[in-house]
């Protein structure tokens, strides 16, 4: 009897095993490279770009990082975690196809596994490796702005020199990767912006909305619809978000430190993001917001998991789904997104804002204050439910001082416009109001049985008073060997 049970398991675990989807195997030909545009300088002039971009408000970054670069693999070239696929749990590990396993670049060749010490090298590697599974190994500091091997260094000139000279484009089936140097610092990015997929049309000339809902009008499945970048992991990198030298107006900036644009089936893990040595407070002038979105997910992106990550120093943090009612179109049904492990500390605002999404967030610590007089740093808002989205809090602790118990909805959690929202097993501890267990609901009505949902994959949740401890001990670059 027990061997028919083994044999029964085995056949079970088999039968699972083959259920599951490789990712890689939903990337095809038509998936489209984007890369040629990026990393590529153009050292161009100041000028308006549809009435943004003012040439007056050029400013380059006032300061620069003490730099670490590196020229040796202290690892000899011996991979270790590289290889690694995806964990199991996580919306990254779904599709509407079933359930799926993100490989990334882990079935790379041994032609197709690269170290890189500076932009160059890094742009060479993609370009070369195009869609075919590619480990990508960086050690030391990238920056765009250097170059002829971190020997010469000339700042972004312009909003389209920084745009395309500052920005790379990561594509399906890759694994990019932080390997510690010789003296156990993660891997730094600075100045520049990581894309994973962008929206485009499918015409030349095209609309990316218009030939989107064409697809759709014809019977085709939006999951086959082209353009989508797919199967990405990004692990143990420090991401400074850039300085943006020419922004669009004295409000906005353009670059954000990663974007997330239709793409699916993405794995951020043990990222470190902040704006580095260039904060918003250096801004003069009219023209104060250098900085967009430190880690954004967007455009009709889906099937995305950020896990074990710190978030600090930055003010527009954390955004899943970029725009309401205009976005209809691409975003409705989509931005499934799972945020656990992760610590936003000091980090000022949208812990994550959240439209349309279907968004998980589990076991993730929130450290702050507002009455601190550091506007880099003072905690302004929290998690934020918009427009159609449909959000599950679970276990969060929250950290925030001379923040009372009577603030604590409303501020370190609010929303407005959700179809959807469950908060439940927090702690809430301040100066100003000692330690309490909240749920977190904050007066909202539970959603209706059509817009309750249950992840489909299988997590460990830890307490609330758990994440206190464990993820600062996990969190953020550097953390893995």
């Amino acid at each position: 009897m027990k061997n028919t049970l083994i044999a029964a398991s085995i056949l079970l675990a088999s039968a699972a095993q083959a259920a599951t989807i490789d990712a890689a195997t939903l990337t095809g030909a038509s998936t489209p490279l984007q890369t040629a545009q990026y990393g590529i300088r153009n050292y161009s002039a100041p000028v308006l770009v549809g009435g943004l971009h003012d040439p007056a408000s050029y400013m380059a970054a006032p300061r620069l990082p003490v730099w670490q670069f590196a020229s040796g693999d202290p690892t000899g070239g011996v991979l270790t975690f590289e290889r690694q696929t995806a964990p199991a749990t996580g919306w990254h590990t779904w599709s509407r196809k079933g359930k799926v396993l993100v490989t990334g670049g882990s079935a790379a060749t041994a032609n197709r596994v690269y170290t890189v010490y500076n932009g160059q090298q890094l742009v060479a590697a993609i370009n070369e490796a195009g869609n075919e599974p590619k480990i990508i190994r960086v050690i030391g500091h990238i920056d765009l702005r250097w170059s002829q091997n971190n020997t010469v260094f000339r700042e972004y000139t312009s909003y389209s020199d920084q745009k395309y000279g500052g920005s790379i484009s990561i594509p399906s089936n890759t694994t990019l990767v932080g390997i510690n140097d010789a003296q156990g610092r993660p891997a730094r990015i600075t100045g520049t912006a990581l894309l994973i997929g962008g929206e485009l049309a499918l015409t030349p000339g095209g609309s990316e909305e218009t030939d989107f809902k064409k697809w759709i009008a014809d019977g085709k499945d939006g999951d086959d619809y082209p353009t989508w970048t797919r199967n990405v992991i990004v692990r143990n990198l420090a991401i400074d978000t850039p300085w943006d030298v020419n922004p669009e107006d004295s409000a906005n900036a353009y670059a954000d430190g990663l974007t997330v644009s239709r793409a699916q089936n993405i794995y951020l893990d043990h990222l470190t993001m902040s704006d580095g040595d260039t904060p918003e407070s250096l801004a003069t002038g009219t023209y104060t917001t250098r900085h967009d979105g430190a880690l954004d997910v967007v455009r009709g992106s889906d099937y995305v998991t950020i896990s074990n990550s710190v978030f600090n120093k930055h003010h527009k943090t954390t955004l899943v789904g970029n725009g309401d009612s205009g976005r209809a179109w691409s975003d409705e049904g989509r931005l499934h997104v799972t945020f656990s492990g992760n610590w936003w500390d000091g980090a000022t605002t949208r812990l994550p804002l959240n439209r349309y999404g279907q968004v998980h967030l589990f076991n993730n610590l929130v450290s702050g204050s507002v009455s601190t007089t550091n506007a880099d740093i003072k905690f302004a808002s929290g998690t934020d439910a918009r427009y159609r989205s449909n959000m599950l809090l679970e276990n969060n602790y929250y950290n925030i001082t001379g923040l009372k118990l009577a603030e604590f909805c409303g501020k370190a959690i609010k929303g407005k416009d959700f179809i959807g929202f469950r908060s439940s097993g927090h702690i809430f501890t301040s100066d100003k109001a000692g330690t309490n267990a909240v749920d977190g609901q904050c007066g909202y009505a539970l959603p209706s049985a059509a817009n309750t949902w249950t992840p489909p994959y299988l997590y460990a949740l830890q307490t609330a008073t758990s994440t206190l401890t464990a993820v600062p001990a996990a969190a953020g670059a550097g953390k893995l060997p």
